[in-house]
């Protein structure tokens, strides 16, 4: 993992990932979209309600960061070891939900995350000691995790998938 940062590299890994992944959802159908197939028996539409709910997450880690606060990056009692349990939390909650509706939420989510991550200084991104609580990582890290990197995992299991039909 390249750790060297600056914002404006930032800025546009950040885009650059969500085109990619945006190109490959451009070749799905409303069918594709919904049909289960992926990971643990996910459908493209439960990739895109996880991705919402974690750049969501982002969104407010952020703003309480910049606000002064040390975010609460997981419920109470669960460690990031409860990783895959958060996820299947997230699908339980939006596996019935219609496809406009997490399609709206998902194209939503990301110009909000865009933005927050605007507004925070290239200082507070990527100086690994800014914030004590990060324990020597750079804030971009989580903005790297819930998107670019994020965007990059499921578009490589969407498209081998889509492959594969």
């Amino acid at each position: 993992m390249n750790e060297e940062m600056t914002k404006p590299q930032l800025m546009e890994a950040i885009t650059a990932g969500r085109k990619k992944f945006e190109a490959t959802l451009s070749q799905l159908d409303e069918d594709q979209m919904i049909s289960p197939g992926l990971e643990s028996g996910w459908s493209v539409k439960d990739v895109l309600a996880h991705i919402q709910v974690w750049e969501t997450r982002m969104v407010r880690w952020l703003e309480e960061t910049q606000r002064g606060e040390t975010p609460q990056m997981l419920p109470p009692g669960m460690t990031w070891d409860d990783l895959d349990q958060m996820n299947e939390e997230t699908y339980l909650q939006n596996r019935d939900r219609p496809l406009s509706e997490v399609l709206e939420e998902f194209h939503q989510s990301f110009p909000k995350a865009v933005d927050t991550v605007k507004s925070i200084s290239e200082g507070d991104l990527i100086d690994p000691d800014r914030f004590e609580w990060r324990e020597g990582k750079p804030l971009w890290f989580i903005v790297a995790a819930n998107t670019f990197w994020h965007y990059d995992e499921h578009e490589k299991a969407i498209r081998e998938w889509l492959e594969g039909q």
